[in-house]
């Protein structure tokens, strides 16, 4: 039967990561459409904000980028494949994800992008596993029992949880290429197959027309033939 201590720290733990300041969307932007999308960024503790975004799918994977806040416009690109960039957050409010699609008028673009929202220590957050502790008044002593104390318990969970933070970063990141690459690949195999089918249809048509030229020489009757062999 587990100890009521350690179920207690893992309540801990599982509280503590259900706050995120991180968010990550797959989208598709219609051709020649213009589409924003709004972070709020209500605390004032966030101080930066990282936004990372690839074009996974459509078109020639190119897509134009815009950051805003109210009119202001912290950061554009054009005609970009993917790209990352730190915003420094300097007041509050809801800031605008655009991504510009109105240079296609065919190709719609599947596009991936993760927010980041850091603290001033570059922190994804930094929820107090504390404040939960102190509604317990015998948490100290139960901590003791187990061997440990709050506050290495609280480093210890931090450092699993920023970890865990990475390796989902990473995993997003290789999901998004792994789904870049994938469309990259589809998209070569219908051309490549469709110009084999053409230049192979175009092969027999005109072995055909070989062929029946050649048997025409041999007719009489062939009016063909006649031309053919007056030439």
């Amino acid at each position: 039967m587990p100890r009521p201590e350690l179920s207690l720290l893992a309540l801990l733990f599982l509280v503590t990561s259900t706050f995120c300041s991180e968010f990550d969307f797959t989208i598709e932007v219609p051709p020649g459409k213009f589409q924003c999308f709004f972070q709020p960024v209500n605390d004032a503790k966030f101080k930066t904000m990282e936004v990372d975004y690839q074009v996974i799918d459509g078109g020639d994977l190119n897509i134009n980028f815009m950051a805003l806040h109210g009119a202001d416009v912290l950061v554009q690109d054009h005609m970009k494949v993917d790209g990352s960039h730190k915003i420094e957050i300097k007041e509050l409010g809801d800031y605008q994800i655009c991504f510009d699609n109105t240079f296609s008028y065919q190709s719609r673009k599947v596009v991936f992008f993760e927010v980041f929202l850091f603290d001033a220590e570059g922190n994804l957050d930094d929820l107090d596993v504390a404040k939960f502790a102190n509604q317990d008044a015998l948490l100290q002593d139960r901590l003791k029992q187990v061997g440990i104390t709050l506050a290495e318990f609280h480093a210890t969970a931090n450092r699993i949880k920023g970890s865990l933070n990475k390796i989902e970063y990473h995993q997003a990141l290789l999901r998004a290429y792994e789904a870049r690459d994938r469309s990259v690949m589809n998209a070569n195999l219908d051309r490549v197959s469709f110009w084999s089918v053409l230049n192979a249809v175009i092969l027999v048509a005109v072995g055909g027309v070989q062929v029946y030229m050649i048997r025409s020489l041999f007719e009489e009757d062939s009016k063909i033939g006649k031309i053919l062999r007056k030439t």
